[in-house]
């Protein structure tokens, strides 16, 4: 018999593995290295709307399911997020950043106030 339980160890909340960082870090080195670097925004300020980013960054895969990626509404309320991580902001947070299976890592992509917003909007859903 095997027994699960949720990985509550504050200082990995999203429950990856040693591996799966390094391989992820390794993966995202690549990618930047064989893509060209994003234009510097020189004026205004950065895009902090949260709905208007999970729309542009979320969404896509995440709308209903079809994707093959998890239906995020109400993913807050619940005790786990789809990978077994407590359903926290940090766990949250931790995922949109490093990534999970086929979901990138938006961690070269979004600011920190960005993914706080993108945060934000998730307890609305």
């Amino acid at each position: 018999m095997t027994s699960t339980a949720c990985n509550t160890n504050t200082t990995n909340p999203g429950g990856h593995t040693l591996e799966e960082t390094q391989a992820k870090q390794r993966e995202n080195e690549q990618k930047r290295a064989s893509q060209p670097a994003p234009p510097q925004q020189t004026q205004g300020p950065v895009n902090v709307n949260g709905p208007e980013l999970y729309a542009q960054n979320c969404a896509v895969c995440h709308k209903d399911g079809a994707n093959g990626a998890p239906p995020l509404a109400g993913i807050l309320n619940r005790r786990e997020l789809p990978s077994g991580a407590p359903a926290t902001d940090a766990s949250l947070r931790n995922t949109i950043k490093m990534g999970r299976a086929n979901m990138p890592a938006f961690s070269g992509v979004l600011t920190e106030d960005q993914i706080s917003a993108i945060v934000a909007y998730m307890h609305t859903l």
